[in-house]
C-alpha cells in the first residue's frame, strides 16, 4: 500500500474480481496512484461492486464485507432514501470491514447517524473525497478500528460521535490536509489510539471530546500547521500518552482541559511556533510530564492550572518564548534542568514545592513582584545558571525559610542557592536583601566545611569544631560578616567592657595590678576607671596616665590587637555600605 499520493486514476474494466473468500463482482476496477510529480507509485486492482447491492445487504441486516472492493458514492444518507426510512433515524449495520478498500466520491463519503452494532474495521483502506462524515454515529462494545489508511478529504467529520467499551483505534493512518473534527466525541470506557497518526495541516479539534476511564494514546502522532485544539477535553482515569507528539506551528490548546487520575506524559515532545495554552487545565492526581519537551518561538501559557493533588514536571526542556503559570495551584511544579531563553512568570497562587534545580534563565523571572504573594513551601534553586535576573523578596517571600524547609539538599547545596540569591539581588539593586543572603550563603558554607572536613577524618574533629565555633563568633555574631556596621559596633563596646572585667577582676587572684588605679577604692569605682584604660589601650591610644604590671601588661597587648582588628572590621563593613 502507497500511503500517501497526489493524483489517482480509476479503470473500471469489464472482468469479474474473484475475492479471496469467493465472492464476485462482474467488473474490476484499475486504480493507478500518482505523486506530485505525476510519476506511478502504485498499481493495483479491486472488486468494483454495484452500491445498491451494498444499501440491499445493509437493508437485509446482513453483514457487509468491503473488503479489496472500490466503493463509489457510499452515503448512509442516499441509503436510508434507497430503504424508505427517515434521513433523521439511526441507519442499523451489523458487522462492518473494509480491508484494503477504496472509497471514493466527488462529494461526500457519509457515514453519519449509523449504528454499527458490531465490530467496524477498515484497515489498508483510501478515502477521498470532499468529506467523510461519520456525524453522530454510534459503535457498538466491538470498538472501531481505521487503521494504516490514507484519508484524502477537505474534512473529516467525527463530530458527536459515541463508543462503548471496545477499542478505538486511529494507529498509523495518515489524514491529507484538511479538517480533523472530533468534537463532543464519547469515546467510552475502551483504549483510544492515535499513535503514529499524521493529522497533516489542517485544524485539528478535540473540543468538548470525553476519553472517559481509557487508556488514550498520541504517541509518536504528527499535527500539521493548523490548530490543534483539545479545549474542554475529559480525560478519566486511564493514562495518558503524547510521548513524541509532534505539534505544528498553529496553536495548540490545551485550555480548561480535565487531565483526571491517570499519569499524562508530554515526554519528548515537540511544539511548532504556535501559541500553547493549558490555562485552566486540571489535574485530579498523579503526574503531567514533559520531560525533554521542546517548545517553539511563541508563549507558553500554564495560568490558572488547577492540580493541587498532582505534580507539573518538566525535565530538560526548552523554552524559546515567555512562559507564564501565573496563578497555578500546583501540589509540586518541577524544572529540572531546563532552558528559559525569555520571561518565566512563576507568580502561582499555590504550590508545596517549586522544584528549579540545574535551570538556566537567560531572561527575567518573575516570582513574586506585587499582589498576592505565592504560597509556596519550598524552592530549591541548586545548581541554577541565572544570566538574567530573578525578582522576588527575601522577606514577603520569606526565601530563608522556603530554602531550609528543603529536606532533600545539604549545606553545601543551600550555601550554593544562597549565593546565587546573593549575586542576582546584587544585580537588582536589592542591597538589604543581597546582605541577608551573603549571610546565610557563609553560614552554609561553613557548615559545609566542618560537616565533610568530619565526614572525610574523623580526627579532624579535634581542631575543626574550635575553628567553626571561632568563626561563629567572630565573623557572624560580632559582624554578620561584614554586612552591618551597627552589630560591629556593639561588639566593640561589648569586647571593651569584657576586658575592663578582666582587667578589674585579675588583680583578686593574682600578683598584678593597673599601676595609677586605687586598689582600695570600691569594685564599681575601679571597674569604670578600668573601662576607660581599656577604651584607650584598644583604639591604641595610650595617653600612659594608667599602666599595667604583671601579667596584665600581655591582657593589655592581646586588648590592643583585638581593638585594630575590630577597628579594621568595623572599616570594612561601612565602607561596604557607603560604597553601594
Amino acid at each position: 500500500m502507497a500511503y500517501s499520493f497526489d493524483t489517482y486514476s480509476i479503470d473500471i474494466i469489464d472482468r469479474p474480481f474473484v475475492r479471496a473468500d469467493g465472492y464476485t463482482t462482474p467488473q474490476t476496477a484499475s486504480i493507478v496512484l500518482f505523486n506530485e510529480k505525476g510519476r506511478e507509485i502504485h498499481t493495483f486492482h479491486l472488486a468494483y461492486p454495484d452500491v445498491s447491492d451494498i444499501y440491499d445487504q445493509i437493508g437485509r441486516g446482513e453483514n457487509i464485507n468491503l473488503d479489496s472492493c472500490y466503493v463509489k458514492g457510499f452515503s448512509a444518507t442516499a441509503c436510508k432514501r434507497y430503504l424508505l426510512m427517515d434521513k433523521t433515524s439511526f441507519l442499523n449495520i451489523n458487522r462492518f470491514s473494509a480491508k484494503g478498500a477504496f472509497f471514493d466520491s466527488t462529494l461526500n463519503i457519509d457515514f453519519s447517524l449509523v449504528n454499527f452494532s458490531n465490530e467496524t474495521v477498515l484497515d489498508d483502506t483510501y478515502t477521498v473525497a470532499k468529506t467523510c462524515d461519520f456525524h453522530s454515529t454510534r459503535f457498538g462494545k466491538d470498538g472501531f478500528i481505521l487503521t494504516n489508511c490514507f484519508v484524502k478529504v477537505d474534512k473529516f467529520n467525527f463530530t458527536q460521535c459515541s463508543f462503548s467499551d471496545g477499542i478505538i483505534s486511529f494507529k498509523n493512518t495518515i489524514f491529507d490536509t484538511g479538517d480533523k473534527d472530533f468534537q463532543d466525541v464519547n469515546f467510552g470506557d475502551g483504549e483510544v489510539i492515535f499513535t503514529n497518526t499524521e493529522f497533516g495541516d489542517g485544524n485539528a479539534s478535540f473540543i468538548n471530546a470525553r476519553f472517559n476511564d481509557g487508556d488514550a494514546s498520541f504517541k509518536v502522532a504528527r499535527f500539521g500547521n493548523g490548530k490543534v485544539d483539545f479545549h474542554y477535553a475529559k480525560f478519566g482515569k486511564g493514562s495518558i500518552s503524547f510521548e513524541q507528539t509532534e505539534f505544528g506551528n498553529g496553536r495548540t490548546d490545551f485550555r480548561t482541559v480535565e487531565f483526571g487520575t491517570g499519569r499524562t506524559s508530554f515526554n519528548r515532545c515537540v511544539f511548532g511556533d504556535g501559541e500553547v495554552s493549558f490555562e485552566g487545565a486540571q489535574s485530579k492526581k498523579g503526574k503531567v510530564t514533559f520531560k525533554r519537551a521542546t517548545f517553539g518561538n511563541c508563549t507558553v501559557n500554564y495560568e490558572l492550572f488547577e492540580g493541587l493533588d498532582s505534580d507539573l514536571i518538566f525535565e530538560r526542556s526548552t523554552f524559546n518564548a515567555d512562559v507564564s503559570f501565573r496563578g497555578a495551584f500546583i501540589k509540586e511544579l518541577h524544572l529540572d534542568d531546563c532552558q528559559f531563553n525569555s520571561t518565566l512568570k512563576l507568580h502561582v497562587d499555590t504550590c508545596r514545592v517549586m522544584n528549579l534545580t540545574g535551570c538556566i534563565f537567560r531572561d527575567i523571572v518573575d516570582y513574586w513582584t506585587h499582589g498576592d504573594l505565592p504560597k509556596v513551601d519550598i524552592l530549591n534553586l541548586s545548581g541554577v545558571r541565572l544570566l538574567g535576573i530573578l525578582y522576588l523578596d527575601w522577606e514577603s517571600n520569606n526565601i530563608k525559610q522556603l530554602i531550609y524547609n528543603q529536606t532533600d539538599t545539604n549545606y553545601r547545596n543551600k550555601a550554593e542557592q544562597f549565593r546565587v540569591l546573593k549575586q542576582n539581588f546584587n544585580n537588582s539593586g536589592q542591597y538589604d536583601d543581597e546582605d541577608l543572603a551573603y549571610v546565610e550563603f557563609k553560614r552554609n558554607e561553613a557548615k559545609a566545611v566542618l560537616t565533610e572536613s568530619i565526614q572525610k577524618d574523623k580526627k579532624s574533629a579535634i581542631w575543626q569544631y574550635p575553628a567553626f565555633g571561632f568563626k561563629k563568633l567572630v565573623f557572624d555574631w560580632m559582624g554578620l560578616y561584614a554586612t552591618s556596621p551597627v552589630r560591629v559596633i556593639f561588639s566593640n563596646i561589648v569586647m571593651i567592657l569584657l576586658f575592663a572585667m578582666i582587667f578589674t577582676t585579675l588583680p583578686y587572684i593574682a600578683n598584678t595590678y593597673l599601676n595609677g588605679i586605687n586598689p582600695d577604692a570600691p569594685f564599681w569605682s575601679k571597674y569604670w576607671n578600668t573601662v576607660y584604660y581599656t577604651g584607650i589601650t584598644y583604639f591604641t591610644v595610650g595617653y600612659g596616665e594608667i599602666l599595667p604590671v604583671g601579667i596584665l601588661r600581655l591582657i593589655a597587648d592581646i586588648t590592643a590587637f583585638v581593638g585594630v582588628f575590630m577597628m579594621s572590621y568595623f572599616t570594612v563593613a561601612f565602607v561596604r555600605k557607603i560604597l553601594r
